[in-house]
């Protein structure tokens, strides 16, 4: 059973997650930039090998969720942020590929989501706490990855 503390840290862990999302998200709205679920699939595409990645790699890779991923891909495909290729011998699967057109996107509203971090992430945490966070997230997302492999722990 996992102590109090540990599930206490998880929740506000979740809570302030949940918060920032929002806070990005409206910062997004309000500039007239691409909502954060756009965001995010257009990160995810820039930082991918080649800037594609197959539609389930990508349902993997986006932070948000899946549900409508196929819908927002469709509405960035239309406004020219991505494309859609077929994966080389495969028939059934497609690539997603970030066009030039997608990383312009992406870049015009990266003020907007960093003023976010900063405003919120880099005043709350110091290089070494968030250097913490990602070896124990990390940890956590190889657990979910791999689930059979056993506890990572130190």
């Amino acid at each position: 059973m996992p102590s109090d503390i540990k599930i206490e840290s998880l929740r506000t862990f979740l809570q302030a997650a949940a918060q920032f999302l929002r806070a990005v998200a409206r910062a997004l709205d309000d500039g007239g930039y691409v909502s954060l679920e756009a965001y995010d699939v257009l990160v995810s595409l820039e930082y991918a090998e080649g800037h594609r990645l197959r539609l389930s790699q990508l349902a993997d890779d986006v932070v948000l969720s899946r549900s409508g991923l196929s819908r927002l891909v469709d509405r960035l495909e239309k406004q020219g942020y991505l494309r859609r290729e077929s994966c080389p011998g495969d028939r059934r699967g497609t690539y997603a590929v970030l066009t030039d057109l997608g990383r312009a996107e992406r870049l015009r509203a990266w003020p907007t989501v960093e003023a976010q971090i900063v405003k919120y992430w880099d005043k709350a945490v110091s290089d070494a706490e968030a250097t913490r966070v990602m070896n124990t997230f990390g940890k956590m997302k190889l657990l979910l990855m791999f689930p059979n492999a056993g506890s990572p722990r130190k």
